[in-house]
C-alpha cells in the first residue's frame, strides 16, 4: 500500500535531490544521475531548508533522493533532523539497495531508520537492474540481466527481513518502488513474497516531464547551492523559481494548486452526483 501523492491536507509532495551522483545508470532515469555527477547538498543548507518548511508547517511528504542518497556522508543526520523538526510529516528515503549485503549493512540500514515517519523506499524493477548492468558493462545482455536481477531480489529479500527485524512497518516504514502497473509489480515480486509497493509511473522521456503542480523540487546543484523548481517537469528545461529562498512561495503555489484541484474534483462529484 503506498504512501499517497499528497495527503488529506492537500500539501505538496517536495522531491529533495541532496546529491547528484549515482553507481547506476538508468534508462529513462528523471534525475540523469550517473557516478560522474557532481553536488551534494550540505548540511547547514539542508538544514535551512527543512526549517523553512517548519516554519509554514509542512505536513506534506518529503522524499530525500538523488542520486543515491547513501552516497551523502551525512545522510543519517539530514535524515534524523527532517523527522524531528518535521515530525507531521511523511519522509521517504529512496534508494537502489546495491549497498544491501555488504559489509556493515545492517548498521547503516539501521542508522537511516531514526524516527516513526521515515520510510526507507527500495528502487526495485526491471530499468534498476539495466542500470545495474549498464554501469558496470555499458551494455545489457539477456543472460547478464537476469543474474543482476536475481541478486536485486536477493538484497530485496534481505533488506525487508532486516526492516522487519527493526520492527518497521511495512508501507509505513519501508517498501519497494516499481516502474509499472500493481500487476506488473506482483510478477516482478513474486518470489520476494508478500511486499509493500509504491506505483511510480515509467516515463521513456523524462526531460519532457508535465509541469504537474503538487509536486515540486529541491535540487542540489554542481556547487552544492540549492535551486528551487515549482514542479518536477521545469527541472529538465532549467526553469527555477529561485534559490532556496524560493521555497516558501515554491510550497504555497503548490498548496494553492491542490486546493484548486481539490475543489475542481469536489464541483465534478457534486454535478454527478445529482444530475437528472
Amino acid at each position: 500500500m503506498p504512501i499517497p501523492a499528497c495527503s488529506k491536507h492537500l500539501e505538496p509532495k517536495i522531491t529533495f535531490r541532496i546529491i547528484r551522483r549515482c553507481n547506476f545508470d538508468c534508462p529513462g532515469c528523471c534525475t540523469f544521475s550517473h557516478i560522474k555527477r557532481k553536488g551534494a547538498v550540505r548540511l547547514a543548507d539542508f538544514k535551512r531548508a527543512i526549517d523553512i518548511l517548519a516554519s509554514c508547517s509542512f505536513e506534506g511528504i518529503l522524499n530525500i533522493s538523488g542520486g543515491e542518497p547513501t552516497f551523502h556522508k551525512d545522510l543519517p543526520s539530514l535524515i534524523r533532523y527532517a523527522s524531528e523538526e518535521l515530525p507531521n510529516a511523511h519522509i521517504a528515503v529512496f534508494t537502489n539497495g546495491d549497498w544491501i549485503g555488504s559489509r556493515g549493512w545492517q548498521r547503516k540500514l539501521k542508522s537511516l531508520f531514526v524516527g516513526k515517519n521515515v520510510l526507507i523506499r527500495f528502487s526495485l524493477d526491471r530499468q534498476h537492474a539495466e542500470g545495474a548492468l549498464l554501469a558496470v558493462d555499458g551494455f545489457v545482455d539477456g543472460k547478464r540481466l537476469e543474474a543482476v536481477e536475481n541478486q536485486r531480489k536477493q538484497k530485496a529479500r534481505l533488506f525487508m527481513d532486516a526492516m522487519l527485524s527493526f520492527e518497521a512497518v511495512p508501507g509505513g516504514n519501508f517498501d519497494f518502488a516499481f516502474k509499472g502497473s500493481i500487476s506488473e509489480a506482483g510478477r516482478y515480486m513474486a518470489d520476494i513474497g508478500d511486499v509493500p509497493v509504491y506505483l511510480i509511473r515509467f516515463r521513456a522521456d523524462p526531460a519532457n516531464r508535465p509541469r504537474e503542480y503538487g509536486f515540486l523540487a529541491i535540487d542540489a546543484q554542481e556547487n552544492g547551492e540549492l535551486l528551487v523548481y515549482p514542479t518536477l517537469g521545469h527541472i529538465p528545461s532549467g526553469e527555477p523559481l529561485g534559490g532556496i529562498e524560493a521555497l516558501l512561495h515554491a510550497v504555497e503555489l503548490n498548496r494553492n494548486a491542490l486546493k484548486e484541484k481539490d475543489f475542481i474534483d469536489e464541483q465534478h462529484q457534486w454535478i454527478k452526483k445529482n444530475r437528472n
